[in-house]
């Protein structure tokens, strides 16, 4: 099945009902928690009806052929997997390694169907191809403008979520934020919103310098796919995130400046809020990530795909990193290096990663510094520097690119 996270969907109500009535995404997140119950017929039913509402997201899409597949309904399963390629999927690596659709690849229409989407992912080789979009950030603060005239919530759900590019919509499915959310965020942070205005509006005038960076990076790794990157503004939640090829920037978390009032922000977001004049530096890290084939893995495998965005990001943009968790952690290094090696090879990411502002008597995120750390070592210590690029941007065996990095060596 396709990213889904068991605790996220099992803690979801399954009988939630959205701010504006039942909604695609609600019945979306109720045939996954069947899914994950293995009730998959009653499963199969809440996709259709999610479908029902909104037939484009691919998504649903497939976990519906995911579901028809363990039920043996092949037909309806290729039924669905079809309409991917005329969707834009082009997850080759994901479809063709889901255990949910085994039994469907010794079917003739499976290699058909592999081909279409190949094509699909092959397009992205090609810079031309890509698309830098900032029509969600103009559209935002007209609805500002407007909402803080009226006040009326149905003002942010008309013009900006109403009207939102292909990179909003998955980035309100990704990240699961709407109106309501947007309202909250709007009343609780307004000076801070007003003082990065100027600085999202400016985002409509990178695109030559993001495109050189991904030529700069194509140096290193010509296997590059060029993604769509869309620059958007959410809640709070995250400064960048993928979907599928797609990145979708939080453009609030990653413009501030030296004018931008911190005070009333909680201390997660002190210590992950952005510099405009950085913003490059999470363009290139979230485009990693669109380019790893991403596993189960333990908090070791996490922690390096993680660094190995910040650091393959650093090299093309020459970003120094600088954020709080760096800071601590260069000062720390070998404390915490012996902390993390405990815990590696477990599933519990919460001292280390995406921990928010959980995090208490340290900055939150470490794993990122200890993942750059050990990706560091890696590049350092390789003979062949353009090979030991393409192992840190496609590495599997979490383990053995740990002691080929020599990394723990560093200690002894």
């Amino acid at each position: 099945m396709n990213k889904k996270s068991l605790l996220l969907v099992l803690f979801t109500a399954i009988l939630q009902t959205a701010a504006y009535g039942q909604d695609a995404a609600t019945y979306s997140k109720q045939g996954d928690s069947l899914y994950y119950l293995q009730e998959y017929e009653s499963s199969a039913a809440k996709y259709e009806e999610s479908l029902k509402l909104d037939p484009s997201n691919r998504d649903v899409v497939y976990n519906a052929a995911c579901v028809y597949s363990l039920l043996n309904r092949t037909d309806e399963a290729f039924g669905k997997l079809e309409k991917l390629p005329g969707l834009g999927y082009e997850n080759v690596s994901w479809i063709s390694e889901d255990s949910d659709l085994e039994k469907l690849r010794g079917d003739p229409r499976w290699i058909t169907l592999i081909a279409k989407l190949q094509a699909n992912l092959d397009k992205r080789k090609n810079i031309g191809n890509m698309k830098i979009v900032t029509s969600d950030i103009d559209n935002f603060w007209e609805m500002y403008d407007v909402y803080k005239t009226t006040g009326n919530i149905e003002d942010i759900q008309k013009l900006y979520f109403d009207k939102r590019s292909a990179g909003l919509d998955a980035f309100t499915k990704v990240r699961v934020i709407n109106a309501v959310q947007m309202e909250k965020a709007i009343k609780m942070y307004p000076e801070y919103l007003e003082s990065i205005r100027e600085n999202t509006l400016k985002l409509s005038d990178i695109d030559e310098k993001i495109t050189g960076y991904f030529a700069k990076l194509k140096e290193i790794y010509p296997d590059v796919y060029f993604p769509d990157v869309y620059f958007t503004i959410g809640c709070f939640n995250t400064g960048g995130t993928v979907s599928g090829r797609m990145l979708l920037i939080g453009a609030e978390m990653m413009c501030a400046d030296k004018y931008s009032p911190k005070d009333k922000l909680n201390n997660w977001l002190k210590g992950n809020i952005g510099n405009f004049d950085n913003i490059e530096q999470i363009v290139m890290h979230e485009s990693i990530h669109t380019m790893q084939t991403l596993k189960q893995r333990n908090l070791l495998g996490a922690a390096i795909l993680e660094g190995a965005c910040d650091f393959i990001a650093s090299m093309v943009t020459g970003y120094e990193q600088n954020s709080a968790h760096y800071v601590y952690g260069n000062r720390y290094e070998k404390g915490l290096w012996k902390e993390f090696k405990k815990e590696m090879n477990g599933d519990d990411y919460s001292r280390w990663l995406y921990s928010g502002n959980n995090s208490i008597g340290r900055p939150s995120d470490l794993g990122y510094f200890i993942g750059y750390k050990i990706c560091e070592s890696y590049y350092e210590n390789a003979e062949d520097k353009k090979q030991a690029v393409k192992d840190i941007i496609e590495v599997q065996d979490f383990e053995a690119f740990l002691k080929k990095s020599g990394y723990d060596k560093k200690f002894k």
